[in-house]
């Protein structure tokens, strides 16, 4: 009798599913609200010069933040898009394993929640992102701008977007196995966090410099003439009276702010070399007189004080009289020349407002000035002279 053929068992697929797991309903919901996010932004970003939408759509969670990673310049906006993306996707995944296996209703419920706690967490990194800005120009004090101001918004767009995902995906979780929860997907979840303030601090950097580079164009501004005005440079004013310096004991007579004013002189320069004349007239009835070197400083283009060597002593279009008491008559002027070498320009700090006064210790006064002088330069100041100071030989 002939015996039938072996049969072939149909090979078991449980290897595959080892290897290549389903996509779960978490992960997919994590995905669709990911994908709504983007939308959402394409919206806002679209309808933002119409007020009445845009009113409109605040009542469906739809925010300027959803629409501010358009604006950014560059790859920028696909890298924050990206990267928020990924963490609406990994917080809604780590939530949605709750899901698993407790029937369609819970399940609908739990993804609801994990929409609305990843929204959440999207607007907590936009309000760290905003706290580190402001720590380069407040220091520790900046941390006091630590206003949860974003994460309400935020939530409450997963709340109105959340459901569509839930909705769509929670039969699916509901008669999914229950699976152990992951550690490495929580650290997914945590690192993709870390790169959303990472990259958003950069990239709202960009945008700042961007913002920055357009209004120098519309004013016809370039960088030849030094580094574009930034808003949010980092430095210190210029300070009222010059540091370390004690109040001077003036002689009976001096040139005294009731009595004398500072002026801006005139301009100079040679090949290579420039100068800056300031002057002190005397405004009063009788003589007044004054001795020694003036105080001087420089701001930049951002307000902020200028590093700048000051020395006592002739440059290449002034000769230094030396210390000498100087009796200005009324009506007269006394000056000092301030003398430098020219520099580059291009791209660099320069000095943009002028600080002085009569002596060093007293109060300072300032005018807007256009010099190349920048960041690290040494310049010469002479002593004050009767009249216009004596020209180099």
């Amino acid at each position: 009798m002939a015996s039938a053929p072996p049969s072939t068992a149909p090979v078991s697929s449980a290897r595959d599913g080892r290897t290549r797991p389903p996509l779960t309903a978490g992960l997919l919901a994590g995905l669709l609200l990911g994908a709504l996010w983007i939308v959402s932004g394409a919206i806002a970003r679209l309808t933002g010069s119409d007020i009445v939408l845009t009113r409109l759509l605040s009542f469906a969670g739809i925010q300027p933040l959803q629409s501010h990673a358009w604006l950014l310049p560059g790859a920028w906006g696909v890298l924050v898009l990206t990267v928020t993306a990924a963490v609406v996707c990994s917080v809604v995944w780590v939530v949605g394993r709750g899901a698993q296996g407790v029937g369609r209703a819970p399940a609908f419920l739990v993804l609801w929640f994990g929409a609305v706690l990843a929204g959440t967490v999207v607007g907590l990194c936009d309000d760290v992102t905003r706290v580190l800005s402001f720590l380069p120009l407040s220091g520790l004090h900046g941390l006091t701008a630590a206003v949860v101001e974003s994460a309400p918004d935020t939530a409450y767009w997963g709340l109105a977007w959340g459901w569509i995902p839930a909705w769509a995906f929670s039969r699916r979780a509901g008669e999914e196995s229950a699976r152990r929860w992951s550690p490495g997907l929580l650290g997914v979840t945590v690192a993709s966090v870390v790169a959303l303030v990472v990259v958003g601090s950069l990239a709202d950097a960009a945008w700042q410099r961007q913002i920055v580079e357009e209004n120098a164009a519309l004013q016809g501004a370039t960088d030849e003439t030094g580094a574009f005005v930034d808003p949010a440079a980092v430095g210190d004013p210029v300070p009222e009276r010059a540091p370390g310096a004690s109040t001077p004991q003036l002689p009976a007579g001096a040139c005294t702010l009731d009595r004398a004013t500072l002026l801006l002189g005139t301009a100079d320069g040679a090949t290579g070399h420039r100068a800056q004349s300031i002057r002190l007239m005397n405004v009063g009835e009788e003589p007044c007189v004054v001795e020694g070197y003036p105080d001087i400083a420089f701001a930049d283009h951002n307000g902020h004080a200028l590093d700048v060597e000051v020395r006592p002593g002739s440059s290449f279009l002034a000769t230094d009289p030396g210390i000498a008491p100087v009796t200005v008559p009324p009506g007269g002027e006394a000056t000092a020349v301030i003398g430098w070498d020219a520099n580059a320009t291009d791209g660099a700090l320069v000095a943009r407002a002028l600080h002085a006064a009569v002596l060093p210790g007293l109060d300072r006064g300032s005018w807007p000035v256009e010099l190349d002088i920048v960041s690290g330069s040494e310049v010469e100041i002479t002593a004050w002279h009767l009249g216009a100071a004596p020209a180099a030989p």
